[in-house]
């Protein structure tokens, strides 16, 4: 059976956030509050959120991981799964992760993972950290997660950097130098 992608009607930022965080307060305490998983002092937040083209992106941090949530604003052209209408899942909302999709996301690297919550409609998580019980707050949470992204783009750079060189150094073996002109 093929079903639809449920999707929220349009939104702003300031009618989209509360209402993220609200689905995933009672997502939480409905299947993971006892989880042995969970940090039991961090709460559910949402940080910069914003619209892309098609998308909603956002990073949410629950009390089990924090992800990268992607909220599409237009059907995918990407058929859901067997499995994955909006009624099925009702039926099953304590699935922390669903089937990965490949969707063209702006500013997701990767896949992302299918949910769906009869709040939010169906929408993609990326986990971005997880095992939190280390981390004192959102915000040694959040800290750690910018120190990764920081280090990413270092790297990035770095071999960027490396490649010119690389370039550079293929182009003056076929360029003749001054001494080995023939004059």
């Amino acid at each position: 059976m093929t079903g639809t992608w449920q999707i929220l009607p349009a939104a702003t930022a300031e009618t989209l956030a509360p209402q993220i965080t609200a689905a995933f307060r009672h997502w939480h305490e409905a299947c993971f509050r006892d989880s042995q998983a969970a940090h039991p002092h961090l709460g559910v937040e949402l940080r910069d959120l914003r619209a892309v083209t098609g998308w909603w992106l956002g990073h949410l941090l629950t009390p089990i991981a924090l992800y990268r949530i992607c909220i599409p604003t237009a059907i995918p052209a990407v058929p859901l799964p067997s499995g994955w209408t909006a009624a099925e899942r009702a039926a099953h909302p304590c699935l922390a992760l669903g089937p990965l999709l490949a969707l063209s996301v702006p500013g997701l690297i990767g896949q992302g993972h299918l949910h769906y919550l009869c709040e939010l409609g169906h929408f993609l998580l990326q986990p971005e950290v997880q095992g939190l019980r280390r981390y004192p707050d959102a915000d040694a949470v959040f800290a750690a997660w910018g120190q990764v992204l920081s280090f990413r783009q270092q790297t990035r750079a770095n071999l960027e950097k490396q490649q010119q060189c690389d370039r550079r150094a293929f182009l003056r073996r076929l360029m003749p130098t001054p001494k080995d002109s023939p004059l």
